[in-house]
């Protein structure tokens, strides 16, 4: 049952799923006049919300399943939010919302508070990678490295073999090298630089891919020898 709900759920786009923001909409302006009908929207905007973080979790146990059956090797890396760069960038949504909000009052029939809590809400849900960065996942198994990356309304999910690796070497990351980025945000430099074996690249649109663990110590201690 469990392996049926995880490909039900991995089976809708990010893209799709990433509509629920609007429903924030519809609860803000509806709410006083009608809470009932709001709640079916506020209903639909969990739904949204509660199958992101479920989708998330279907992919770890999907990886688990396929990759490490049986209590095999199986690590799991989860950057973490840069909570100091999202305070800031909030700092000046609040003040840009609460400008906008005071030229919009009254139109639509909806109050200062209405436009502005409808403004915040739904840049922060619906723009959350800008403010909180790009939510990834770095697995290692016996036999590769997983890595499930959603840097907004799309999501990568990559599964590189040990084999396929020609070695890991630590780097600071250069954009103007092509290499594919896979991190939390792009303000952190130093990181790990995967070099395939194949001189075409991992894929047509994968060189050398670059990713940012947040434990990069104990990440590397989960390689095996050759690869730290």
């Amino acid at each position: 049952m469990k392996q049926f709900l995880d490909r039900f759920i991995l089976g809708f786009p990010v893209l799709f799923l990433k509509q629920y923001p609007y429903a924030w909409i519809a609860i803000v302006a509806i709410w006083p006049r009608s809470p009932s009908v709001a709640g079916l929207f506020l209903a639909v905007f969990l739904i949204g919300l509660l199958s992101l973080r479920w989708q998330s979790a279907a992919w770890i146990s999907h990886i688990r399943r396929e990759y490490a059956p049986e209590d095999g090797k199986f690590y799991v890396d989860q950057p973490s939010i840069p909570w100091g760069s999202a305070a800031r960038k909030i700092a000046i949504l609040i003040v840009g919302a609460g400008v906008i909000a005071f030229l919009l009052q009254g139109q639509f029939g909806l109050t200062f508070w209405q436009f502005f809590i409808m403004g915040v809400g739904f840049t922060l849900f619906y723009q959350d990678a800008r403010f909180f960065g790009a939510a990834v996942t770095y697995i290692i198994t016996a036999t590769g490295i997983a890595i499930r990356f959603v840097p907004g309304h799309l999501d990568y999910r990559v599964i590189l073999k040990f084999n396929e690796i020609s070695r890991i070497e630590r780097a600071e990351f250069q954009e103007d090298k092509g290499w594919g980025f896979f991190g939390r945000t792009r303000d952190v430099k130093n990181g790990l630089l995967l070099i395939p074996k194949d001189p075409n690249g991992f894929s047509k649109r994968i060189d050398k891919l670059f990713i940012v663990p947040k434990d990069m110590e104990k990440f590397l201690e989960q390689l095996p020898y050759g690869y730290r």
